[in-house]
């Protein structure tokens, strides 16, 4: 059996078709439980007993420090720490791929790992990261497999245009991921996802859909779940992946 390590990963959404496909995943995040802090695992030992294998590894770091979507407060979350936090987060996931990555050149296993965050500043902070990969929800929301009678309420909602938008509309949106939202990935990953996209639904005037999601803990968590189309392409492109590591002169990966 084949495990997934999904760091930061409360609501399951990434890794799900993962689990349903046999993977032993592993969610590690302190929402579930106040071990799950990835800053407790101080040592190559303790990653060892904690994880012991490990096949693939995705992470959906706390963004708040990041995104281009809070730049007036940078100067404030840098001078109160918050910044170097959540960077100590990102330095904790390099430090667990790079324990995992494969060494062997004879190993013939799957191996890929890959950092989410929205549009932003991690780039500049954390360059070893790379440059990052961009998606967007719309492009893959056929995954979905949304009926007809749910394509038709989208064309609907469509025309009005992000005005006037009740929940149930906005839910029905979400629900079948069309919606735009840029997000950046980081990693050694396929990135030739199969796109199946549904044309984005305007959710409001200036029409971003976050800004339909209430402030606070609860409406960060909302804004950040992973579309279930995206999780869905991401598992079939990277399921048999092997990454860079194991390129030679007569290989290409898992690019093909």
């Amino acid at each position: 059996m084949r495990t997934l390590l999904s760091l930061f990963d409360y609501s399951g959404t990434w890794s799900d078709p993962f689990a349903r496909n046999g993977w032993n995943v592993i969610q590690w995040d302190i929402k579930i439980a106040d071990f799950m802090d990835i800053n407790n695992v101080g040592s190559v030992e303790e990653a060892l007993d904690l994880f012991e294998d490990v096949d693939g590894i995705i992470a959906a770091p706390p963004c708040t420090e990041f995104t281009v979507s809070c730049n007036r407060l940078w100067d404030m979350k840098d001078q109160d720490g918050r910044t170097a936090a959540a960077l100590q987060l990102v330095h904790q996931t390099q430090k667990l791929v790079n324990l995992f990555t494969p060494t062997d050149e004879e190993y013939h296993g799957t191996f890929f790992w890959c950092l989410e965050n929205p549009v932003g500043r991690l780039p500049k902070l954390v360059p070893e990261l790379g440059e990052p990969w961009y998606f967007n929800a719309y492009e893959y929301a056929g995954w979905t497999k949304p009926s007809k009678k749910k394509i038709a309420e989208l064309n609907r909602i469509r025309e009005k245009n992000g005005v006037g938008l009740t929940r149930e509309e906005f839910d029905l949106v979400v629900s079948c991921n069309a919606y735009t939202k840029k997000t950046g990935l980081f990693g050694d990953f396929n990135r030739n996802l199969v796109k199946k996209p549904i044309e984005p639904v305007k959710c409001a005037p200036q029409g971003s859909f976050t800004q339909r999601f209430n402030g606070g803990a609860k409406g960060k968590e909302e804004r950040s779940i992973t579309p279930e189309g995206f999780a869905l392409a991401f598992y079939e492109a990277n399921k048999d992946y092997r990454g860079n590591w194991c390129l030679d002169e007569t290989e290409e990966g898992g690019h093909e």
